[in-house]
């Protein structure tokens, strides 16, 4: 197949458009036949390993529905034994690299996902797809050119987004800035500083990471450039002209000077659980609004945005997909031996949906379940003529936290932390909050009754035991910039009488104690309330 670097050479951009955004135009069976080819592909694949044929019980699936009855549904605790120690042997075979996630699978063990060739090339072309959709102002423009240059703004390897830069370097002629050799033994801050410095003078297409970090990067820059150095050395002539171009333009308008008078970016690609939170921001400091894409280490990039932005697109070919409706969602969350079903993509209605995959291009993960909650909002794009379903993120299914698509913190985390910390306490609560637009994570805590402790030291020593049992947390911060806990001590008894007030209002043994993780506004509200 003639790549797509000899396309662009001989300005056949339509067939570009064709061969990363062309499922855009598919039908509902096309898109389904797709599904459904690549899956039979997949399981001749995985019966001739280990994992598969355990997940198989022995007998190779012959067609969907088979699959589906006979391979159980999975996370990830079911793949300890096969994944933990980042062995190979009972895999299809040897992946090219093990992707870490930002999360755990238990208190003790890393999520370790491996990635086949297959797997790994998907990955890079998917970028190359969403670089063409960032910069789109129409179907069909491409203006994806030989030697762009992409701030290298992405954590390192093992984690994705770092897998991610190496397997597009290797399908597309992209200039790193920095280099990714270089970067990638420089801390992020430094990363992003020499990055700066190098587009100052080279110029800057694109960028992609995660939407918090990538608001952090536009700080960055803000920051540094309304600083004055007077040892700072000339720069060079083009950086120079860049600067004057750029500070008249921010004085004219009375401001710092921005990234966004400094370059015109072609496309922004955003990920991550906050990116609606920082969605303006980001088109704030850079001047183009991002492109948007639901992604996860285990299945790589099932969703995207459209060249207009608005909602999501699945992608036919990234992994098999299937979804848990909510109210089987909620019932197997309530009773986790109810076995909850599951509907294909041309069975989707309107709301919401736990979503389950099965991996594509020789990954191993089946009637997989991340933890993530989607929603159906139309079932096409009338105004773009796109007639597959449109979606949008929800949130995690689980009772997990993540900050910032950083760190992860489950009930277990939060009780090691506390217990680790020594403080007398009764009980706690924790949940994510925004706090002049930035995520940290907050913890109400309860101490024993006359303890003595200073709000200050009580902060001080939870802190310490989450940098000690969190080993994301510092990184988080460091990247952030900024502090990312908070904590608050509540009122003497503030369990006590919430749970006396449950029960006087009827509720039953399970719904007296607020939970302990995400409570809601109103729980927090009652438990702050103080006696007179």
């Amino acid at each position: 197949m003639i790549s797509t670097q000899e396309l662009l050479k001989q300005g056949r951009k339509s067939e570009v458009w064709t061969r990363y955004c062309g499922y855009f135009e598919l039908t509902m069976d096309e898109f389904m036949e797709i599904q459904e080819r690549l899956l039979m592909e997949q399981i001749d694949l995985l019966y001739s390993s280990k994992i598969g044929r355990h997940f198989m019980s022995g007998k190779k699936p012959t067609s969907v529905e088979e699959f589906r009855n006979t391979v159980p549904l999975t996370t990830y605790e079911d793949y300890i034994e096969f994944l933990g120690e980042k062995n190979s042997d009972s895999l299809p075979e040897e992946p090219v690299v093990w992707a870490r996630t930002s999360g755990r699978s238990n208190a003790n063990n890393v999520k370790w996902v491996p990635y086949s060739k297959g797997m790994y090339d998907r990955h890079g072309e998917s970028v190359i797809g969403g670089m063409i959709l960032s910069a789109a102002k129409y179907k069909g423009d491409v203006q994806l050119e030989i030697g762009d240059k992409l701030l290298l703004a992405s954590a390192p390897p093992p984690y994705s987004t770092g897998i991610l830069s190496h397997s597009l370097s290797e399908r597309f002629d992209i200039r790193f800035l920095p280099s990714l050799e270089e970067g990638e033994a420089m801390n992020f801050s430094d990363r992003i500083g020499a990055g700066f410095d190098q587009a100052m003078e080279h110029g800057l297409d694109y960028f992609f990471g995660i939407a918090s970090v990538l608001v952090k990067v536009g700080e960055q820059f803000e920051n540094s450039r309304s600083k004055k150095n007077e040892h700072q050395k000339m720069p060079p002539i083009r950086s120079l002209f860049r600067i004057i171009k750029g500070a008249i333009k921010a004085k004219t308008e009375k401001r710092n000077l921005l990234p966004r008078d400094m370059w015109k970016v072609k496309g922004i690609m955003a990920g991550g659980t906050d990116t609606v939170i920082y969605r303006k921001i980001l088109e704030h400091y850079w001047g183009q609004k991002p492109l948007e894409g639901y992604s996860c280490t285990e299945g790589l990039s099932p969703a995207t945005h459209s060249w207009l932005r608005t909602d999501m697109t699945f992608y036919p070919d990234m992994d098999f997909l299937e979804f848990i409706p909510y109210d089987d969602y909620l019932k197997n969350k309530a009773d986790p031996s109810y076995l909850p079903k599951t509907v294909l993509h041309n069975e989707l209605e309107l709301g919401i949906y736990e979503i389950v995959f099965t991996n594509f291009h020789g990954g191993v993960l089946m009637r997989y379940r991340v933890g993530d909650l989607l929603e159906i909002v139309a079932f096409q794009d009338e105004e773009l003529n796109i007639q597959l379903p449109q979606c949008k993120f929800y949130s995690r299914a689980d009772d997990m936290i993540n900050i910032a698509g950083l760190a992860t913190f489950t009930e277990t985390h939060i009780w090691e932390i506390v217990a680790d910390s020594g403080i007398p306490y009764e009980d706690w609560t924790a949940r994510k909050e925004l706090e002049n637009g930035e995520p940290l994570l907050h913890l109400y805590v309860e101490l024993k009754k006359d303890a003595d402790l200073p709000l200050s030291e009580l902060n001080h020593k939870l802190r310490q035991s989450i940098e000690k049992l969190n080993d994301e947390f510092a990184d988080m911060e460091e990247i952030m910039g900024r502090n990312c806990f908070k904590v608050t001590q509540l009122p003497d008894g503030a369990f006590r009488r919430y749970m006396q007030e449950q029960m006087a209002n009827g509720a039953d043994l399970g719904h007296t104690k607020p939970p302990h993780m995400k409570p809601s506004e109103k729980i927090i509200n009652r438990l702050l309330k103080k006696t007179h």
